[in-house]
């Protein structure tokens, strides 16, 4: 999920009908803290924040607090704040930005693990974190730690999330929109895509409903338009701009973010869109 924000803080607001959007449609559940979400941009301070705020609004929905600080000891103290929040569930990705090796990325997996008492999620996406998790690191970690029980794979790799699927016992999410259809009928356990932050073809997609080969084109082509902006101030303007109905968002991102003005493709993502129909 995104994170909203109004003038450098988090917009509360908006967090709650960005909530009550999910919850009219039918969303299973909400991931604060991951990339969609600027995680890596939030300070302690605004990561806490939006953790405590997201389970204090999102009754029915199952909560996935993504908790990387891309430091040891940060993370394992996120994870515990999240944990005292009242989170089951937690995320979290591999460290980032310096060259890790394998052995180093199962040594960071290892400890922060084995310091939190929640089941958790590994989440793989090497476009953004520089690193791709391996089916035999993760099948490891799965052995290794009883709490391991699913993660979220955005390796863009359908050989390899075939793979993931393999490891018993281990509930394999898809994070690449245009790839969640098949990935459900592969046996996937379901979808976290960013593009439903404003649209709801991943929804129909993963519940196999009609139009697919339609849907999943639109799907496509959305993820191509999208692609081309920065990330996460498209998905805060897309859905203030289409959810919202806010003619000229201002100030919806945090710093260094700037705001996104102009987008000159806008009808043609309103044409690649499947909205909610009260926002059409």
């Amino acid at each position: 999920m995104i994170t909203p924000f109004r003038g450098d803080e988090i917009d509360h607001k908006v967090l709650i009908g960005f909530i009550e959007y999910a919850r009219e449609n039918h969303f299973d559940g909400l991931f604060p803290g991951g990339s969609t979400g600027g995680f890596a941009s939030l300070s302690q301070r605004e990561h806490t924040g939006l953790l405590e705020e997201v389970i204090e609004e999102s009754t029915g929905l199952k909560l996935f607090a993504g908790i990387c600080r891309n430091n040891v000891e940060e993370t394992i103290e996120m994870g515990k704040k999240a944990i005292d929040l009242g989170y089951q569930n937690l995320v979290c990705i591999n460290p980032f930005y310096h060259k890790y090796s394998e052995a180093s990325v199962e040594k960071f997996f290892d400890a922060v693990i084995s310091a939190l008492d929640a089941d958790m999620y590994i989440y793989n996406n090497p476009s953004l974190s520089g690193f791709r998790l391996s089916p035999e690191l993760v099948e490891r970690l799965k052995d290794k730690h009883p709490q391991v029980v699913g993660m979220k794979d955005s390796g863009n790799d359908m050989e390899a999330f075939g793979r993931f699927l393999k490891i018993k016992n281990l509930k394999v999410y898809q994070g690449k929109d245009a790839f969640i259809h098949e990935s459900i009928e592969q046996g996937a356990y379901g979808g976290v895509c960013s593009t439903a932050n404003f649209a709801l073809n991943t929804l129909l997609l993963a519940n196999n409903k009609t139009n697919i080969e339609e849907t999943k084109a639109k799907t496509k082509r959305l993820v191509e338009l999208v692609s081309h902006y920065e990330v996460p101030a498209i998905h805060n303007y897309l859905f203030r701009r289409f959810i919202l109905n806010e003619m000229e968002p201002k100030n919806y991102v945090n710093r260094p973010f700037v705001d996104l003005n102009d987008i000159p493709e806008l009808m043609s993502l309103r044409e690649n869109s499947i909205l909610p129909v009260d926002t059409r």
